[in-house]
């Protein structure tokens, strides 16, 4: 897995915060069910934030990447992502490994998804009727989402209870798994390098960037 294919996957499949986070201006949460509720509330939160600081967001990417990790990443359960973006090799990695692929993969994923802040304007997202009965732990969100001048794409968000909270856990678009998408490719290097170098890939890759803003910043 080369750097370009590798950061070409993470930006364009790997939207899963980013839809969570922007819902309709005109949902009610007194209409919605729990997992409902979540995502809305994350919405007001973050269309606030982002209609008061259009200019810092620009020109502040340390502000960026805090609002990634302050308003989106309390609500997904990145445990259960690694575990299965990692599958069969999460079950055989060390707990050390685990601890470290789990740090650099969210840390890889804000990074990632906190630049499209910076891009989102005029979006609408519909629920359909959701598929929920008493006592059940793990559901899927069903959206439509709209932007305009862009064909609607739909959206299924899975969530689960954990630590007694609604978190997220994957996301397909248009039928397509992310979760899926990650794992595929991450397989093809622990195969090629093993856990160690899979989590040196993605370390490097997160410094290189880091390295990267710090340079655009100065300049």
């Amino acid at each position: 897995m080369g750097k370009p294919g590798l950061i070409s996957m993470l930006r364009h499949r790997f939207m899963l915060l980013i839809l969570i986070a922007w819902l309709p201006l005109n949902a009610s949460a007194d209409t919605l069910a729990g997992p409902q509720q979540v995502i809305q509330q994350i919405s007001d939160q973050l269309q606030q934030i982002l209609l008061n600081n259009q200019d810092r967001l620009q020109e502040d990417p340390a502000f960026v990447y805090q609002l990634a990790n302050d308003v989106l990443i309390p609500h997904v359960d990145f445990a259960h992502v690694s575990s299965l973006v990692l599958g069969k090799y999460w079950r055989r990695a060390t707990d050390e490994q685990k601890q470290a692929f789990s740090e650099q993969f969210q840390r890889l994923l804000v990074r990632t998804y906190s630049t499209a802040f910076k891009e989102l304007h005029g979006w609408e997202i519909s629920y359909s009727p959701l598929r929920m009965n008493d006592g059940d732990t793990d559901v899927a969100v069903h959206t439509l989402v709209k932007r305009t001048g862009a064909p609607p794409v739909d959206v299924v968000y899975r969530m689960h209870i954990q630590d007694g909270d609604w978190k997220a856990y994957d996301v397909k678009i248009e039928g397509i798994s992310l979760i899926t998408n990650y794992r595929s490719t991450f397989a093809k290097e622990v195969r090629r390098s093993g856990m160690r170098g899979l989590i040196e890939r993605i370390t490097e890759l997160n410094d290189s960037r880091v390295n990267r803003v710090a340079e655009n910043t100065r300049t």
